[in-house]
């Protein structure tokens, strides 16, 4: 990984860009409806049957502590695969939109500064800079490997 060169999904939340490794995305899905689930976390938003398959929809701007967004026809979904030491569990996040998939060097990525990014520094892999404006890194095992969300994409995925 050093030295070499990865491709990147670049997303936006508000007027904030992230990006995740293209090698955990399954696809990139507009909204479908949501079946909730009691007693579920507040950013743990239910689930949707995406042919045949069961997928838990996490909430991205609740899960960073942004307002919730109406949910419409413009709502994207990102499909994502989570690794667990028991299994591959996927897993839908709800963004705004969906920008770009670029190859970022990753000597070129910098480390999270502590000051201004307390908040979310746990969920940043790292910061770049790619044209006129900062992108984040997610780090989507510290994001999605929580027990809920792990628990639940167990059950959906045995039923």
């Amino acid at each position: 990984m050093e030295g070499g060169t990865n491709k990147y999904l670049i997303f936006r939340l508000e007027a904030e860009r992230y990006a995740i490794p293209i090698a955990k995305v399954q696809e990139v899905i507009s909204y479908v409806p949501i079946t909730g689930l009691h007693e579920a976390s507040e950013f743990l938003k239910g689930v949707i049957n995406l042919r045949g398959r069961i997928i838990p929809i996490i909430d991205m701007r609740l899960k960073f502590g942004l307002p919730a967004k109406e949910y419409t026809e413009r709502t994207i979904f990102i499909i994502v695969d989570i690794v667990t030491a028991k299994d591959v569990y996927h897993v839908g996040l709800v963004v705004d939109a969906v920008q770009d998939v670029v190859e970022i060097p990753e000597d070129k990525i910098e480390k999270t500064p502590e000051v201004g990014f307390k908040f979310k520094s746990k969920y940043l892999q790292g910061i770049i800079q790619l044209q006129d404006s900062m992108v984040m890194i997610l780090n989507l095992d510290n994001i999605l490997a929580t027990e809920e969300v792990v628990e639940i994409a167990e059950k959906v995925e045995s039923v």
